[in-house]
């Protein structure tokens, strides 16, 4: 699917710009971390368990 990787480097990006914004600011800096740390945990996770494909068994 073609959805995936899109979806993958746009929440990559957005978890950059919110660390960056966290570093930047002094107010409001843990919420724009924490937003920043859930983007990327979602990037993982659907990096991670990409529908169709299965882990190789070694």
């Amino acid at each position: 699917m073609k959805l995936y990787p899109t979806l993958i480097w746009t929440f990559t990006i957005l978890a950059f710009v919110f660390l960056f914004f966290s570093l930047r600011t002094e107010t409001n800096q843990m919420l724009y971390s924490l937003v920043a740390l859930g983007m990327w945990g979602i990037a993982f996770l659907l990096n991670k368990f990409k529908p169709g494909e299965k882990e190789k068994e070694t």
